[in-house]
């Protein structure tokens, strides 16, 4: 994972760029990517809407389409359409495992095993533009003597990890720091690292190295992971913690951890981490391992580790295990952490077995739990597995997945090597909140479910509750509420859940994640085993399970004759049990007494005995201790009833969610951000917006193109996880620049010929700024017409062209015709000519862009392009059989509409903003048709 990070002062720490803020999870459906036809991909970048994407491939091709690209090694494409730019070429002659942009976007740092970028000559290192592909001439190649492995940008400073000990010929063994404008080498990152992991043992011998960097969002830290044993002279066995200060780095003499010391598979890796990457909030990191499964050790797993622990053995948080299979990637987002490699299972106790107690299927991509390690119930899959997913970037618009294999799914949705989950669509992970009394606690005992109210010192005599879809209750060992379910272990070994309100209760379920149906008669690769998971060791005890209290991620249980609590960690959101069980330390109950009551609140777990006696014990960020305390007086000992039947903490009303959102404009391009809008009790889960001008959006950072300047009213209406709703209108004002720019007249016509001819309109006068666009059912791009000049590329789509020219009006132009001649074949085409007063002498066309579209749509989006802050054309067309209207986006002003007739016939629509609009990027504005057609569009600033 590659950070770029802003700097913000000498002297202050920097703050992240792009942390992955998104709080959906994605949608397990993936968004049209392009296909990578050969290779790997090892490296993935997001600048606005464009993705940047590296590795070891040659050879691409846009969805949809049979044409292959030539884009060796690194390629650029559209976040929202999934078109590669075909004019970014960066035409690199070696692999590229890392990248990272610029904190604005205009340039990306490019790291591998090249050696030349076009006909210059670079090592392993280079930064190029973001739009041209173009080598950014003021940064220097340093030279390093070995691999660059990885990068991560922080402030002015660029830092590279890999397997050198030399960079432009100074003393830098794995770490190094550059000067992020020139490239020059600095005395602040000089770290060594020493010393292979196995060594002395094992006959796997690798460079020395760091493999991969994660720096802190906050820029304060950055931890390295790689081939070594020591960090200047210091243990730090394949992972050192770095602190950034202002004027030098050093390795933080306050963190170890002996985790990763011992050999894994040791004739086969020599180091065993893969890849580590922090949170967004910076608190925590996430390191992911291969090296097969062993006892006691980190290998194939997951963990996380806590920035506020220290120490010299600092211990992960927590730990997820795969049973025996590598993971190779992993990335950090505020309510999941991704882990990607070639595994089939999550939710294992490490011990190399393949099929353990307690695994659920998550075939090469899982989503973590970042408060336990648990699966999420996000569960794609990738099969085949292929050597595995060796890259993952989660942003605030989804997840992005990059591997060596061809499908999402069983190999149902294809995308070959890359594969992009956004967040919009996606679903809120279920946050439990903390429950706090008083509260209404229930008891099920036979048919009857009772109620009181109960504060924590006092009780409510009960009373009986009218239900609805009620059973006989005496089967229940245990039950708890998670959101609107209430989970309850039953005599049939079996966790369940119904819904309940507070009166009604829904059908009953059985809770196995461990066998997914999408999943469970799936043959894994290579092998004759299906990806069917196995109950964890819960499960056979829940018969004699006496009570059980859900707090902060953990599953709290009592077993009949024993005196322990123990517990297991639990997702809210997959109901999956963890496979390891924990006990409480001391938390033998009173005279060893049996629990038959566990319930949790007010950070406490309480616990009804058989002696109708309630006692507590405090419950501290989910983990209890300190002793147990006997609750009397206030009712709770009247008619207490805690030593029979099952007692729980009823449902609370869900709170309405509180809609915020702030925006900023570049020209006519406003961006929106919603992730202000909070719920209390649980999760925004969609954002609806409408923009004032008759547009809507969705997700929580949309942008929005306007038409032209004014004030508008947007209004942000955000859903929580319980259907609630809340809205927020505020203005957003664009300013109308001056201009002397007006538009006279517009002619057009419609044909089907070898030629299509329309007059210059006969308003015209000497020196205005005249446009010509022709759009054809031919793939062959039409001469010039006499005197005309051509306007940037062609916008093309299958056998449809359109093509814009311009002139400068002489004095006897008015009424003129302009023809556009197509050869020996008739063609049916559209052609329109503009004319505008006051536009530059030189020509009116400052900046122009060219779109075609990949797949039929009856929503046709333009092209982006940057004003100069004065009028803007669009031109949309399609080639169709069936298209009858062609409808332009809200405050256009529509200069020609052209329908064609007959099959495949072209049609064209000429629309401009009717004034100036402010400079900045302009484009992404959609017209639409009746009928679905693949299209080209064109975008047109004039000065």
């Amino acid at each position: 994972m590659v950070a770029a990070i802003l700097a913000t002062g000498a002297s202050s720490p920097p703050a992240d760029a792009q942390p992955a803020h998104h709080r959906l999870i994605p949608s397990a459906v993936p968004a049209t990517t392009p296909n990578i036809l050969d290779g790997k991909t090892l490296a993935i970048a997001e600048v606005g809407r464009k993705v940047f994407v590296g590795g070891t491939f040659t050879t691409t091709q846009n969805a949809g389409t049979s044409a292959q690209l030539a884009t060796p090694y690194l390629f650029e494409y559209d976040r929202v359409t999934g078109v590669i730019d075909q004019t970014f070429k960066p035409a690199l002659d070696g692999s590229v495992v890392a990248l990272a942009p610029t904190a604005d976007g205009s340039a990306i740092y490019v790291a591998g095993t090249f050696k030349l970028a076009g006909t210059t000559k670079v090592r392993n290192i280079i930064k190029i533009d973001t739009s041209t592909g173009a080598l950014v001439s003021a940064f220097k190649n340093p030279s390093p003597n070995g691999s660059i492995l990885d990068i991560a940008l922080v402030g002015n400073r660029l830092l590279l990890a890999g397997s050198f000990t030399t960079v432009a010929t100074l003393p830098r063994a794995g770490l190094a720091s550059l000067d992020a404008t020139t490239g020059a080498v600095d005395e602040y990152l000089k770290v060594a690292v020493d010393t292979n992991h196995n060594w002395p043992s094992g006959t796997a011998k690798a460079p020395v190295g760091v493999a991969k960097l994660a720096a802190s969002p906050d820029g304060t830290r950055l931890v390295a992971i790689g081939n070594f044993k020591h960090a200047d002279g210091l243990d730090r066995d394949q992972v050192a913690m770095i602190r950034l200060g202002p004027d030098n780095a050093y390795v933080d003499p306050a963190w170890a951890t002996q985790r990763y010391t011992p050999a894994c598979s040791k004739n086969a890796f020599d180091s065993y981490v893969r890849d580590v990457d922090f949170s967004p909030d910076s608190t925590y990191f996430v390191i992911a391992a291969s090296g097969a499964g062993y006892n006691g050790t980190l290998c194939d797993s997951a963990a996380r580790f806590d920035v506020a622990a220290t120490g010299t053995a600092v211990e992960p948080a927590w730990q997820a295990a795969t049973g025996q299979d590598s993971l190779l990637s992993v990335a950090v987002a505020d309510n999941a952490v991704y882990v990607g490699g070639h595994q089939k299972w999550m939710n294992a106790i490490q011990s190399g077995a393949d099929q353990q107690a307690g695994q659920v299927p998550r075939p090469g991509l899982a989503a973590l739990d970042p408060a336990n390690g648990m699966p999420l119930t996000w569960n794609p899959g990738r099969h085949p597995r292929g050597d595995g997913a060796e890259e993952l970037l989660a942003t605030d618009n989804g997840l992005y997945v990059g591997s060596d294999t061809e499908y999402v799914g069983n190999r149902q949705y294809y995308r070959p090597r890359i594969a992009f989950f956004p967040e919009e669509g996606g679903t809120a992970p279920v946050v439990q909140a903390d429950p706090l009394l008083p509260r209404s606690l229930y008891r099920l005992s036979g048919n009857t479910v009772t109620a009181r109210q109960f504060t924590g010192t006092t009780a409510t005599v009960p009373s009986t509750v009218a239900t609805t879809g009620g059973v006989n209750w005496n089967s229940v060992r245990g039950a708890f509420m998670i959101g609107t379910k209430l989970v309850y272990g039953a005599t049939d070994n079996k966790l369940h859940y119904r819904t309940f309100d507070g009166t009604a209760f829904g059908p009953d379920n059985v809770i196995d994640p461990y066998n997914d149906p999408t999943w469970s008669d799936v043959v894994s690769s290579g092998g004759t085993a299906t990806y069917r998971g196995r109950v964890p060791t819960l499960y056979p005890q829940i018969s004699g399970v006496t009570g059980m209290a859900y707090a902060n991620h953990r599953l709290y249980y009592t077993r009949s004759g024993n005196s322990k609590v123990f517990w297991r960690w639990f997702s809210p959101d997959s109901l999956i049990v963890g496979a390891a069980e924990f006990s409480v330390p001391s938390s033998g109950f009173p005279l060893l007494r049996d629990a038959r009551n566990l319930f949790y609140a007010d950070g406490k777990l309480w616990a009804g005995m058989t002696t109708n006696d309630l006692w507590s014990m405090p419950v501290t960020d989910g983990v209890a201790g300190g002793g147990w305390t006997k609750i009397t007086g206030g009712g709770v000992d009247t008619n207490p009833q805690w030593s029979s039947g099952t007692v729980f903490l009823g449902p609370l009303a869900n709170q309405a969610p509180s809609a915020a959102f702030s925006s900023g404009c570049t020209g006519q391009t406003c961006s929106f951000d919603g992730r202000a809008s909070a719920d209390a009790d649980g999760t925004v889960t969609s954002w609806a917006w409408a923009f004032g001008d008759g547009g809507t959006g969705t997700g929580s950072q949309p942008d929005h193109v306007y038409a032209g300047p004014g004030t508008y009213q947007v209004t942000l209406t955000v859903t929580d996880d319980d259907g609630a709703t809340s809205a927020l209108t505020q203005p957003v004002t664009i300013a109308a620049p001056a201009s002397t720019i007006g538009f006279r007249d517009a002619t057009g016509k419609v044909t089907n010929a070898t030629s299509v001819v329309t007059p210059v309109p006969a308003s015209t006068q000497a020196g205005d700024g005249l446009i010509a666009v022709v759009s054809a059912s031919t793939t062959v791009v039409p001469a010039a017409p006499a005197g005309w000049t051509q306007v940037g590329a062609p916008a093309t789509t299958d056998a449809m062209t359109t093509v814009v020219w311009q002139r400068v009006a002489a004095a006897d132009d008015a009424g003129r015709n302009v023809t556009v001649s197509f050869g020996a074949t008739a063609v049916k085409a559209t052609l329109t000519v503009l004319a505008y007063s006051g536009t530059d002498p030189g020509g009116p066309v400052a900046a122009a862009a060219a779109g075609g579209e990949t797949t039929a749509t009856t929503a046709h989006h333009s092209p982006s392009v940057v004003s100069p802050g004065n009028w803007v054309v669009t031109v949309w067309a399609d080639r169709s059989s069936a298209t009858t209207t062609f409808t332009e986006p809200a405050g256009a002003v529509v200069r020609q509409r052209l329908i064609g007739t007959g099959g495949a016939h072209a049609d064209q629509l000429v629309a401009d903003t009717g004034g100036p609009v402010a400079s900045g990027p302009y484009g992404d504005q959609v017209a639409t048709t009746d009928a679905a057609a693949k299209g080209t569009a064109v975008t047109l600033a004039l000065h």
